[in-house]
């Protein structure tokens, strides 16, 4: 009984912060490629980076939300840089990665990270895994 009340507590801290949700499975039209993010403490899937155009999807308060991409830096990988910013009204979103080519069409985010800044100056960091492809 108390292993499985330490599993349950477990599961429901590894939640995703208020106000995101999973990412449903998504459609994407030939040809183009998307990167993929999982929450690596509840491992959902909570966003996806698109290159046409450059954006982050979220599912805030139950919505898919397409924020524009602000900046890019690095050597993109597939067309995905290590690092990019993402603002809407009232948050700006970082995201880190250390993206590796994988196979024909695809790479794999060895790590990284989602950083969430409120306007107020406060951010909570999201640690990730990823993978990106291109079907």
């Amino acid at each position: 009984m108390v292993i499985a009340l330490l599993v349950a507590a477990q599961l429901a801290a590894a939640a995703l912060p208020a106000g995101l949700g999973e990412l449903p499975p998504q459609a994407l039209p030939a040809g183009e490629c998307a990167l993929f993010l999982w929450d690596r403490a509840s491992t959902k899937r909570f966003a996806m980076l698109g290159r046409n155009p450059a954006m982050l999807r979220l599912m805030i308060e139950g919505k898919a939300v397409d924020l524009p991409q602000t900046t890019a830096e690095g050597s993109a990988v597939l067309g995905f840089a290590p690092t990019s910013r993402y603002r809407s009204a009232s948050r700006s979103y970082e995201v880190r990665l250390t993206i590796l080519p994988a196979t024909a069409g695809g790479a794999v985010v060895q790590d990284g990270s989602l950083t969430i800044t409120e306007a107020d100056g406060s951010a909570l960091v999201l640690p990730v895994a990823g993978l990106a492809g291109c079907p």
